[in-house]
């Protein structure tokens, strides 16, 4: 909240008339390139996948039913590997920038419910279905502001957020040809709907834009004993001004300007 706080408190400060006029000002003079060191985000991206598996096998490990009917899907145990020390499996690797995306695995696990007639209770009973994905993925960056300049191109950070993950639709399909005849004849066919926000960053060298001379003009120092009237400044382009020593001045039509 601090932190929110101090941002609204400067971007009011921004919008001031005399903050905005000393910047107008500064903005007209000749700029020189400070080159300093300090964190940048480098590029970040977003993308969204749809990702559909099929489970073949009940928790119990039966084959799907022939008439199973999904009620319910939900995914849960989400992790993405090498983030936090998370470790998938042996074969997956930490999320890394690899051209013009950032690369990661992820894993999580998928649980179905779904109706069927039981033949030997004669009821109809629900069943669940679960199962844990891998996958690989690679969301797109732009990098910004040119992108970052390291001393070190190897010391950069990846910041990968969720945004989105959901189970999205699961219906009772036949196997897909692409699978061998050993499967069983029926699958529940699962789309989870991921999305993804990425971003590098790194202790880059950026230009801090510093003017060739004084920017601001400083007021002249007050003296001591010395008073300076209160003022703000007038909103009205045009006006009729009158003082306690010209009473009426305004009543006339049309008033008359100063």
């Amino acid at each position: 909240m601090q932190g929110l706080d101090l941002v609204t408190m400067v971007k009011e400060a921004w919008r001031n008339p005399e903050i905005q006029a000393l910047a107008q000002r500064c903005f007209a003079k000749k700029f020189v390139c400070t080159p300093v060191i300090m964190e940048k985000v480098c590029a970040s991206g977003r993308k969204c996948f749809h990702d559909i598996h099929y489970m073949f096998r009940t928790e119990t490990g039966a084959p799907i039913p022939s008439d199973a009917c999904p009620i319910n899907c939900v995914v849960s145990n989400f992790v993405i590997c090498g983030a936090e020390k998370e470790d998938c499996s042996p074969g997956a690797s930490c999320p890394s920038r690899i051209g013009d995306c950032i690369v990661f695995t992820v894993k999580y696990k998928v649980r179905v419910w779904f109706e069927f007639f039981d033949n030997a209770s004669g009821n109809l009973e629900v069943g669940m279905a679960s199962e844990c994905f891998t996958r690989e993925l690679a969301v797109p960056v732009e990098d910004i502001g040119r992108g970052c300049i390291l001393c070190n191109p190897e010391a950069t950070d990846i910041c990968i957020r969720r945004i989105n993950l959901d189970c999205i639709r699961a219906e009772l399909v036949p196997r897909p040809s692409g699978f061998p005849s050993t499967f069983p004849p029926f699958a529940i066919e699962v789309t989870v709907e991921k999305e993804f926000f990425a971003l590098e960053s790194g202790r880059s060298i950026i230009c801090i834009p510093t003017c060739v001379e004084e920017c601001i003009d400083l007021p002249f120092p007050v003296l001591p004993g010395e008073c300076e009237p209160f003022e703000r400044p007038a909103q009205c382009p045009e006006f009729c001004e009158e003082t306690d020593l010209e009473p009426g001045r305004c009543a006339q039509c049309p008033p008359p300007q100063p």
